[in-house]
């Protein structure tokens, strides 16, 4: 993979996008509570980052993709890792994302990072140049995690490996299952919908599961499945940790589903909430309990 950088305002748009839908609902829907809320979503990135980082053993000289890299934190860490002589290709279908990617790429000095705007499922990604693919939280929205995972394969070089940084089980983490509680206490379960934006941010969460997308996506050899267990702020003050949980997270979609009757036991909800976040508030912010895997798995 070529060193040489998109300028800003030039992101690569190579691959066409198929999932018109799906793209629409993350550039129009999601992203603008994307960047309200970018210093807690980064913040939880960066806490399990940390620990899944050096199990992916990224080395001087390689050639990285990263998948749905969104605000290209984990780009420009693992451009640092693999230096000049390495190159990162950061990849998202977000391009309020891959703007401010490009900004920070750019006072970081890293010329051995570049970025494109694309869809993992469909983008042509080229065969056989990469020596890693790496995605934190982005692969569990794929439509077709395995279709893009098929992708992630033919791109890799042999003996290439993959690692995926997910989720696990709604009930693991309770950053957000507390809230989701607490909704259903007041507002009935909402209807299951064709979802827009993918499957969710707990669809790799089975263990089991994972391994048999990977497994049907020519992943036959797993070298790493470890559970990473850490507490992260979901809100500098109460407040807005109750604003993260209502706009962003599972009892959101609850109030927003429930119409008139979400809006009118809101307050309630807010206020119970609340109550049980205060115990976990400390001098920068409201931290809660959370658990993710991180995989690797190898051509």
């Amino acid at each position: 993979m070529s060193a040489a950088v998109a300028r800003p305002g030039s992101i690569s748009t190579a691959g066409q996008h198929a999932n018109d839908e799906f793209i629409a609902c993350w550039n129009d829907v999601l992203t603008p509570k994307w960047l309200r809320f970018r210093h807690l979503l980064s913040g939880q990135g960066k806490v399990h980052g940390d620990v899944a980082m050096p199990l992916l053993d990224v080395r001087p000289g390689q050639r990285v993709l990263d998948v749905a890299c969104g605000f290209g934190e984990s780009s420009i860490e693992i451009g640092q890792l693999v230096g000049p002589r390495g190159g990162v290709l950061g990849l998202d279908c977000t391009r309020a994302f891959l703007e401010i990617a490009e900004r920070e790429r750019e006072q970081a000095g890293l010329e051995n990072v570049r970025y494109e705007l694309g869809d993992a499922e469909s983008h042509p990604l080229p065969p056989a140049r990469f020596d890693l693919v790496f995605s934190r939280f982005g692969v569990m929205f794929f439509r077709s995690a395995v279709r893009a995972l098929r992708g992630v394969h033919r791109a890799l070089v042999p003996g290439g490996a993959v690692g995926l940084l997910v989720w696990r089980r709604l009930e693991d983490n309770p950053a957000w299952g507390i809230a989701k509680q607490v909704a259903l206490e007041h507002l009935p379960a909402p209807q299951e919908a064709s979802r827009t934006c993918g499957p969710g941010p707990f669809s790799w969460a089975d263990e089991d599961t994972d391994r048999r997308m990977l497994h049907a996506a020519g992943f036959g050899r797993i070298d790493v499945f470890e559970r990473i267990d850490r507490d992260i702020c979901v809100g500098r003050t109460i407040e807005e940790a109750l604003d993260y949980q209502v706009l962003v997270g599972p009892a959101g979609e609850i109030v927003r589903e429930a119409g008139e009757e979400g809006t009118r036991r809101l307050p309630a909800i807010r206020a119970e909430l609340a109550e049980l976040f205060r115990p976990h508030l400390r001098a920068d912010g409201v931290y809660l309990p959370s658990s993710t895997w991180i995989i690797v798995a190898r051509k």
